[in-house]
């Protein structure tokens, strides 16, 4: 079986109001028990030719098939083990919280201990991976590509950053590898590799800057049929397949979501600071009655109030997180796993509703306490459930803009839009009574959504209530498959 087909594969980036041509016709096999070796000068595309290949990255022409899937499919990266050149590890994340994350992604990964010695960092299990040297990070790294027990690995410059010892202990790796069969796609312009490589690769790729090019393709290949390779090739096994077609769709993709809330909710924890904001601004609510508003006079206020923080923990938790995350690399190391979307996407949704509910507690407390509130229990649960349950297709845009939106450029937009469209599309700022500006503004779910709660608080409203909850649920669909795509087709990678 064939584990890489590239066919026919362009690659052009488009830039002001041209595009700029990286790839042209590139046609690639690798097949099993292969060690290929991809070289080339720097800005040749080697990165961009291994991104297309991962499916991070889509082709500008031509068909790519990892594993015999498309290459943006999840499901393709089963048997996958990747090293990236440009990634970092999450903060506030513990090496072996890291690696159990990666291993809870596949069906038949490696233990945690068998991965830490492998890469010698047992030692280092409990330090935080953002406090690792650049030599311990790259073979973090390294046992991450190995947790789910690949049966192709691709390794960008992954002896990067090594030190001696971890030099030699990655080379050892990669022999052990090649006596289970695992086939391996690298790339590294590192000269100190070559000796190891000359007893290892099976074939030598050269790739070609499109201008200098003299021949028909890019690719430059050198077979290595030496007798002493031969001897070697015959000595390794063909390995067992570590997947089968049927194997994908027995993830446990409940435990994987279990494994992924836990994980998001560990950094949700561990990032103070944005908790502390969250809750000062919570406090605010006893100030309420120093401009006379107590009892019912305070409901309509503290209900902007609460939807006003709803939408700043959607945006700050989700968009934010998602642009930093982009902007790291550790959304790009995530797309290289057999995470599925879905998942990834529930555990996201899941930290946001936690500190949505913990938020909302607190400030019905305050509201009770302080501002003389009342109310019986089945109507507060009422309305505690559809501020709850109402702001979901709102954070799910949030994660989509996150994805959609340059992290450069994430902080004012996202800002803006809490700030001024929110409000306005809501209703909150009173504006033109024209009748096109009034439906437009009824086209909005933000508006949909504030009748919703004001039905539930027992506030005037325009008493079409079903109309609001079919908006909603059309918003939550539409949302969701917006965020669906935009994860699927992000492009961090360029």
């Amino acid at each position: 079986m064939n584990l890489v087909e590239v066919e026919n594969v362009s690659k052009s980036f488009y830039k002001w109001f041209g595009t700029n041509q990286i790839l042209k016709d590139i046609n690639l096999t690798v097949k099993e028990n292969d060690f290929i070796v991809l070289r080339g000068e720097n800005g040749v595309g080697k990165s961009t030719l291994i991104n297309l290949i991962l499916g991070l990255l889509r082709p500008s022409g031509g068909k790519i098939k990892l594993m015999g899937l498309p290459a943006d499919n999840s499901f393709s990266k089963i048997g996958l083990g990747v090293v990236l050149q440009d990634t970092q590890v999450p903060r506030k994340v513990k090496v072996k919280e890291l690696v159990d994350l990666l291993r809870s992604y596949y069906p038949n990964p490696l233990s945690r201990e068998e991965l830490m010695n492998k890469v010698n960092l047992t030692y280092k299990e409990d330090a935080w991976a953002t406090d690792l040297s650049g030599g311990q990070k790259q073979r973090l790294y390294f046992a991450l590509a190995l947790a789910g027990n690949p049966r192709l690995l691709i390794l960008d410059e992954p002896t990067r950053n090594l030190d001696d010892k971890g030099y030699e202990e990655f080379w050892k790796q990669i022999k052990l590898c090649r006596q289970q069969g695992i086939t391996i796609l690298m790339v590294t312009n590192n000269k100190s590799d070559s000796d190891e490589l000359d007893t290892l690769a099976t074939r030598y790729i050269t790739l070609q800057k499109l201008s200098e090019s003299s021949h028909k393709s890019q690719l430059i290949e050198e077979f290595r049929m030496a007798a002493k390779s031969e001897e070697k090739l015959d000595a390794v096994a063909t390995p067992e397949p570590v997947v089968n077609k049927s194997e994908p769709f027995n993830q446990n993709i409940l435990a994987i979501i279990q494994n992924q809330l836990w994980f998001e909710t560990l950094q949700l924890i561990r990032t103070p600071l944005f908790l502390i904001s969250i809750l000062c601004v919570v406090a605010f609510v006893p100030e309420f009655q120093v401009i006379g508003l107590t009892g019912n006079s305070a409901i309509q206020p503290i209900i902007y109030f609460v939807g006003i923080i709803l939408f700043i923990i959607a945006i700050e938790r989700l968009g934010k997180r998602i642009a930093l995350e982009r902007s790291e690399g550790w959304l790009k190391l995530l797309r290289t796993t057999p995470l599925p979307p879905v998942a990834y996407i529930i555990a996201k949704i899941g930290t946001f509703l936690l500190l949505c509910t913990i938020s909302l507690i607190l400030i019905f407390w305050l509201a009770s306490w302080q501002l003389q509130i009342t109310g019986d229990p089945s109507s507060l649960l009422v309305i505690f459930l559809c501020l709850i349950l109402g702001i979901i297709p709102f954070a799910i845009l949030g994660l989509a803009l996150g994805y959609l939106i340059d992290p450069k450029s994430a902080d004012p937009i996202l800002n803006l839009s809490v700030v001024i469209v929110v409000p306005l599309t809501c209703g909150v700022f009173p504006i033109s009574e024209a009748k096109i500006v009034q439906d437009l503004m009824a086209l909005s779910p933000f508006y949909h959504y504030r009748e919703l709660v004001f039905w539930a608080a027992k506030l005037p409203y325009d008493n079409q209530i079903f109309l609001h909850l079919l908006w909603l649920i059309w918003s939550l669909g539409v949302f969701g498959l917006i965020a669906i795509w935009s994860y699927q087709r992000d492009r961090s990678a360029q």
